[in-house]
Protein backbone atom coordinates (compact mmCIF):
# COMPACT_ATOMS: atom_id res chain seq x y z
CA UNK A 1 0.00 0.00 0.00
CA UNK A 2 2.93 2.20 0.94
CA UNK A 3 6.49 2.29 1.31
CA UNK A 4 8.17 0.87 4.55
CA UNK A 5 9.71 4.44 5.62
CA UNK A 6 5.60 5.46 5.12
CA UNK A 7 4.81 2.60 7.12
CA UNK A 8 7.08 2.68 9.77
CA UNK A 9 6.21 6.11 10.58
CA UNK A 10 2.70 5.55 11.26
CA UNK A 11 3.52 2.50 13.12
CA UNK A 12 5.68 5.19 15.80
CA UNK A 13 2.99 7.65 15.59
CA UNK A 14 0.30 4.94 16.48
CA UNK A 15 3.04 3.13 19.19
CA UNK A 16 3.33 6.86 20.77
CA UNK A 17 -0.34 7.93 20.76
CA UNK A 18 -1.23 4.33 22.59
CA UNK A 19 1.46 5.07 25.40
CA UNK A 20 1.31 8.79 25.89
CA UNK A 21 -2.67 9.35 25.03
CA UNK A 22 -2.10 12.63 23.08
CA UNK A 23 -1.84 13.49 19.58
CA UNK A 24 1.71 13.10 18.15
CA UNK A 25 3.60 15.55 16.41
CA UNK A 26 6.04 15.06 13.48
CA UNK A 27 8.71 16.90 15.67
CA UNK A 28 7.87 14.05 18.41
CA UNK A 29 8.64 11.60 15.66
CA UNK A 30 11.75 13.15 14.39
CA UNK A 31 13.68 13.54 17.80
CA UNK A 32 12.49 9.99 19.27
CA UNK A 33 12.65 7.27 16.14
CA UNK A 34 15.73 8.81 14.29
CA UNK A 35 14.12 8.32 10.50
CA UNK A 36 17.20 10.19 9.35
CA UNK A 37 14.92 12.82 8.01
CA UNK A 38 13.85 16.21 8.35
CA UNK A 39 10.32 17.60 10.23
CA UNK A 40 9.31 18.50 7.13
CA UNK A 41 9.45 15.44 5.72
CA UNK A 42 7.39 13.78 8.99
CA UNK A 43 4.97 15.97 7.85
CA UNK A 44 4.80 15.31 4.64
CA UNK A 45 4.26 11.82 5.27
CA UNK A 46 1.68 12.68 7.88
CA UNK A 47 -0.12 14.49 5.57
CA UNK A 48 -0.63 11.96 3.19
CA UNK A 49 -1.09 9.05 5.85
CA UNK A 50 -4.72 11.83 6.96
CA UNK A 51 -5.40 11.99 3.31
CA UNK A 52 -5.63 8.35 2.83
CA UNK A 53 -7.70 7.84 6.37
CA UNK A 54 -4.80 6.23 8.60
CA UNK A 55 -4.45 9.72 10.80
CA UNK A 56 -6.73 12.11 12.15
CA UNK A 57 -6.17 15.97 12.85
CA UNK A 58 -8.51 17.84 15.09
CA UNK A 59 -6.78 21.06 13.79
CA UNK A 60 -4.38 22.23 11.34
CA UNK A 61 -1.52 22.90 13.95
CA UNK A 62 -2.31 20.00 15.83
CA UNK A 63 -0.88 16.68 16.38
CA UNK A 64 -2.24 13.40 15.01
CA UNK A 65 -4.38 10.74 16.13
CA UNK A 66 -4.95 7.22 14.86
CA UNK A 67 -8.18 6.37 12.82
CA UNK A 68 -9.65 2.76 13.24
CA UNK A 69 -8.30 2.45 10.05
CA UNK A 70 -4.97 2.91 11.06
CA UNK A 71 -5.02 0.75 14.25
CA UNK A 72 -6.48 -2.02 11.68
CA UNK A 73 -4.23 -1.63 9.20
CA UNK A 74 -0.90 -1.82 12.10
CA UNK A 75 -2.51 -4.44 14.26
CA UNK A 76 -3.32 -6.93 11.29
CA UNK A 77 0.69 -6.66 10.37
CA UNK A 78 1.12 -7.18 13.73
CA UNK A 79 -0.69 -10.30 13.22
CA UNK A 80 1.05 -11.41 10.58
CA UNK A 81 4.56 -10.78 12.06
CA UNK A 82 3.70 -13.64 14.54
CA UNK A 83 2.07 -15.99 11.99
CA UNK A 84 5.10 -15.44 9.84
CA UNK A 85 8.19 -15.60 12.86
CA UNK A 86 8.88 -18.04 15.55
CA UNK A 87 9.24 -15.58 18.00
CA UNK A 88 10.94 -16.21 21.59
CA UNK A 89 9.69 -14.85 24.31
CA UNK A 90 11.48 -12.52 26.51
CA UNK A 91 11.59 -13.93 30.26
CA UNK A 92 10.29 -10.79 32.03
CA UNK A 93 7.23 -11.86 29.50
CA UNK A 94 6.67 -15.59 30.59
CA UNK A 95 7.12 -14.75 34.08
CA UNK A 96 4.34 -12.51 33.72
CA UNK A 97 1.86 -15.01 32.29
CA UNK A 98 3.30 -18.44 34.19
CA UNK A 99 0.34 -17.69 36.99
CA UNK A 100 -1.76 -18.22 34.04
CA UNK A 101 -0.39 -20.58 32.19
CA UNK A 102 -0.75 -22.46 35.65
CA UNK A 103 -4.92 -22.29 35.30
CA UNK A 104 -4.49 -23.59 31.81
CA UNK A 105 -3.85 -27.12 33.80
CA UNK A 106 -6.94 -29.36 33.95
CA UNK A 107 -9.03 -26.75 31.85
CA UNK A 108 -10.31 -29.56 30.05
CA UNK A 109 -12.46 -30.62 33.24
CA UNK A 110 -16.14 -29.13 33.01
CA UNK A 111 -15.68 -27.24 36.41
CA UNK A 112 -17.09 -23.72 36.06
CA UNK A 113 -15.00 -22.49 39.31
CA UNK A 114 -11.86 -23.34 37.00
CA UNK A 115 -12.82 -21.74 33.97
CA UNK A 116 -14.42 -18.34 36.22
CA UNK A 117 -10.89 -18.61 37.49
CA UNK A 118 -9.15 -18.66 34.17
CA UNK A 119 -10.89 -15.77 32.79
CA UNK A 120 -10.74 -13.62 35.73
CA UNK A 121 -6.80 -14.13 35.92
CA UNK A 122 -6.87 -13.13 32.18
CA UNK A 123 -8.57 -9.73 33.00
CA UNK A 124 -6.54 -8.93 35.59
CA UNK A 125 -3.42 -9.32 33.62
CA UNK A 126 -4.65 -7.66 30.84
CA UNK A 127 -6.27 -5.15 32.21
CA UNK A 128 -9.50 -6.01 29.98
CA UNK A 129 -12.90 -7.59 29.98
CA UNK A 130 -12.57 -10.99 29.15
CA UNK A 131 -15.11 -13.43 28.02
CA UNK A 132 -15.09 -16.73 26.87
CA UNK A 133 -17.71 -19.10 25.19
CA UNK A 134 -17.56 -23.59 25.82
CA UNK A 135 -19.62 -24.31 22.47
CA UNK A 136 -19.97 -28.01 23.82
CA UNK A 137 -21.90 -26.73 26.76
CA UNK A 138 -22.70 -23.87 25.29
CA UNK A 139 -21.71 -21.52 27.83
CA UNK A 140 -20.56 -18.03 28.14
CA UNK A 141 -18.22 -16.48 31.03
CA UNK A 142 -17.45 -12.93 31.37
CA UNK A 143 -15.47 -11.12 33.98
CA UNK A 144 -13.96 -8.07 33.88
CA UNK A 145 -16.17 -4.77 32.74
CA UNK A 146 -14.59 -2.89 36.36
CA UNK A 147 -10.70 -3.17 34.50
CA UNK A 148 -12.08 -2.37 31.52
CA UNK A 149 -13.95 1.04 32.89
CA UNK A 150 -10.99 2.09 34.53
CA UNK A 151 -9.12 2.11 31.43
CA UNK A 152 -11.21 3.92 29.24
CA UNK A 153 -10.64 7.29 28.54
CA UNK A 154 -14.58 8.70 28.15
CA UNK A 155 -16.98 11.03 30.12
CA UNK A 156 -20.61 10.83 28.41
CA UNK A 157 -22.56 9.01 29.96
CA UNK A 158 -24.18 7.55 26.57
CA UNK A 159 -20.75 6.23 25.93
CA UNK A 160 -20.79 4.50 29.19
CA UNK A 161 -24.74 3.42 29.34
CA UNK A 162 -23.62 1.54 25.48
CA UNK A 163 -20.17 -0.53 27.29
CA UNK A 164 -22.65 -1.79 29.20
CA UNK A 165 -25.32 -2.82 26.84
CA UNK A 166 -22.50 -4.59 24.79
CA UNK A 167 -21.53 -6.60 28.59
CA UNK A 168 -25.16 -7.42 28.44
CA UNK A 169 -25.60 -8.86 25.29
CA UNK A 170 -22.10 -10.63 25.10
CA UNK A 171 -23.58 -13.78 25.56
CA UNK A 172 -26.22 -13.71 22.84
CA UNK A 173 -23.27 -12.41 20.59
CA UNK A 174 -20.38 -15.37 21.69
CA UNK A 175 -23.48 -17.50 20.84
CA UNK A 176 -23.50 -16.62 17.07
CA UNK A 177 -19.69 -16.77 16.63
CA UNK A 178 -19.22 -19.88 15.22
CA UNK A 179 -21.80 -19.31 12.71
CA UNK A 180 -20.54 -15.21 11.94
CA UNK A 181 -16.83 -15.44 12.22
CA UNK A 182 -14.42 -17.92 9.83
CA UNK A 183 -12.60 -20.33 11.64
CA UNK A 184 -8.88 -19.73 10.35
CA UNK A 185 -6.39 -17.22 11.10
CA UNK A 186 -7.14 -16.58 14.88
CA UNK A 187 -6.25 -14.18 16.98
CA UNK A 188 -8.69 -11.75 14.86
CA UNK A 189 -9.01 -8.04 16.00
CA UNK A 190 -11.51 -5.83 15.50
CA UNK A 191 -11.15 -2.20 15.31
CA UNK A 192 -14.43 0.04 17.19
CA UNK A 193 -17.70 -0.81 15.56
CA UNK A 194 -16.79 -3.36 12.74
CA UNK A 195 -16.56 -5.75 16.15
CA UNK A 196 -18.86 -8.94 15.73
CA UNK A 197 -19.54 -8.28 19.81
CA UNK A 198 -19.40 -4.95 20.43
CA UNK A 199 -21.53 -2.22 19.17
CA UNK A 200 -18.90 1.15 21.26
CA UNK A 201 -17.24 2.76 18.93
CA UNK A 202 -14.69 3.29 21.94
CA UNK A 203 -13.81 -0.30 22.31
CA UNK A 204 -11.59 -3.17 20.26
CA UNK A 205 -11.55 -6.65 20.54
CA UNK A 206 -9.70 -9.19 20.12
CA UNK A 207 -10.89 -12.58 19.88
CA UNK A 208 -8.83 -16.21 19.67
CA UNK A 209 -10.11 -19.64 18.88
CA UNK A 210 -9.03 -23.11 21.41
CA UNK A 211 -9.32 -26.99 20.87
CA UNK A 212 -9.88 -28.18 24.21
CA UNK A 213 -10.91 -32.31 24.06
CA UNK A 214 -11.96 -31.75 20.59
CA UNK A 215 -14.20 -28.99 21.63
CA UNK A 216 -14.05 -25.44 20.42
CA UNK A 217 -13.81 -22.29 22.90
CA UNK A 218 -13.48 -18.75 22.10
CA UNK A 219 -11.64 -16.72 24.43
CA UNK A 220 -12.52 -12.36 23.70
CA UNK A 221 -10.34 -10.03 25.15
CA UNK A 222 -11.95 -6.46 25.14
CA UNK A 223 -10.50 -3.24 25.70
CA UNK A 224 -9.96 0.69 24.60
CA UNK A 225 -8.82 0.98 21.18
CA UNK A 226 -5.66 2.60 22.99
CA UNK A 227 -4.19 -0.64 23.81
CA UNK A 228 -1.08 -2.50 24.12
CA UNK A 229 -1.91 -4.92 21.11
CA UNK A 230 1.72 -6.65 20.54
CA UNK A 231 1.58 -7.18 23.95
CA UNK A 232 -1.83 -8.38 24.67
CA UNK A 233 -1.49 -10.96 20.73
CA UNK A 234 1.75 -12.50 22.96
CA UNK A 235 -0.38 -12.79 25.91
CA UNK A 236 -3.17 -15.01 24.23
CA UNK A 237 -0.51 -16.75 21.77
CA UNK A 238 1.14 -18.31 24.99
CA UNK A 239 -1.76 -19.57 26.50
CA UNK A 240 -2.84 -20.75 23.32
CA UNK A 241 0.60 -22.87 23.43
CA UNK A 242 0.38 -23.79 27.36
CA UNK A 243 -3.25 -25.34 26.47
CA UNK A 244 -1.45 -27.28 23.62
CA UNK A 245 1.17 -28.77 25.61
CA UNK A 246 -1.07 -29.81 28.59
CA UNK A 247 -3.17 -32.55 26.36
Amino acid sequence: MFDERTYKILEAAIQEFIKQGQPVSSKKIVNKYKFGVKDATIRSEFNKLTEQGFLSQSHISGGRIPTDKGYQFIVNNIVQDFFDSAEIFHQNFNKLINPTHKLCVGINILDDEKWSNFLDKISQDMQLLSAGYRTDENRVYKTGLNELFENLEINERDDFCQIAKDFEMLDEKLEKLPKIINNSNFPKIFIGKKSPVTESKFLSVIIDSYNIDNNKFYLVAIGPKRMDYEKNIKYLRKIKESIKNKK
